[in-house]
């Protein structure tokens, strides 16, 4: 590696898929709407563990390959489905993959996975980077990982207990794997490199003629929202999702 020092692999795929963390490829179906797999889209995984998503998604599209860092993970993965391209990749310096970031991809996807990547401030944007140039124009990057808050009791409880052994608390902090970013921070990252985030409010602030009116006014939405949807007992967001359904049958007889 020529910018960064090798890690350790510390996966183990039998561990990590069987009992660490099995709901990470099932509870996915949001993300997976959200990518869309299409019988002519070549996507990219970064991040792909052992590859039971990867698998998943294989049968609807063109053609998948899936990355990761891990040596076990992916040896795991060309042992489980070796029909399915997949490589050692340390994806923190994905933009020096040549090979991977021709443009080529019509999706670059990622589940579970960036809050480990992106760790390291020095190469979050190798990472982001090396995702744009992997895709075609037009393409998406669809993820995802750990927000702001995420695991906070357990990662609080981890911190705290090494202090309590006489580690420094600034240290214990900085030892965490996990980096878990804001929604604004995610949003400067990735459109630092060049992607566009797209509001599902688009309409709504296009009556606006400055980006800095339809900033401020998706600030004060948010705070709106803050106050009267955040859940005080777990920090959850609630928002009234209400539904229409009827059953109307056309009239047998004509009414006189």
């Amino acid at each position: 590696m020529s910018q960064q020092q090798e890690q350790k692999d510390i996966w183990s795929a039998d561990l990590y898929g069987e009992k660490v963390a099995p709901f990470v490829a099932t509870s996915t179906d949001k993300v997976l709407t959200w990518l869309d797999p299409k019988p002519t889209d070549e996507i990219l995984d970064i991040g792909c563990g052992e590859g039971p998503l990867t698998a998943r998604i294989a049968p609807h599209v063109k053609r998948i390959v899936g990355i990761d860092g891990s040596p076990n993970m992916i040896e795991h993965f060309k042992k489980a489905y070796p029909h399915i391209e997949s490589h050692v990749v340390d994806c923190r310096l994905l933009d020096q993959k040549s090979d991977l970031t021709t443009g080529g991809f019509d999706k670059v996807f990622s589940n579970a996975a960036l809050h480990w990547i992106l760790r390291d401030p020095k190469t979050r944007s190798n990472t982001t980077k090396g995702c744009f140039e992997a895709l075609k124009p037009g393409g998406l990057l669809v993820n995802e990982s750990g927000a702001l808050a995420n695991m906070a009791e357990v990662h609080s409880a981890i911190i705290s207990g090494l202090v309590t052994q006489g580690i420094p608390v600034e240290q214990a902090r900085e030892t965490s794997p996990w980096w878990f970013p804001s929604q604004q921070v995610m949003k400067e990252l990735v459109e630092g490199v060049g992607f566009k985030i797209c509001l599902f409010g688009e309409p709504f602030l296009a009556l606006l003629p400055t980006t800095e009116a339809r900033d401020a006014a998706v600030k004060h939405a948010v705070e709106v929202l803050e106050a009267v949807g955040r859940q005080q007992h777990d920090g959850s967001f609630t928002v009234n999702y209400i539904r229409l359904r009827f059953v109307a049958q056309k009239a047998r007889v004509k009414t006189p």
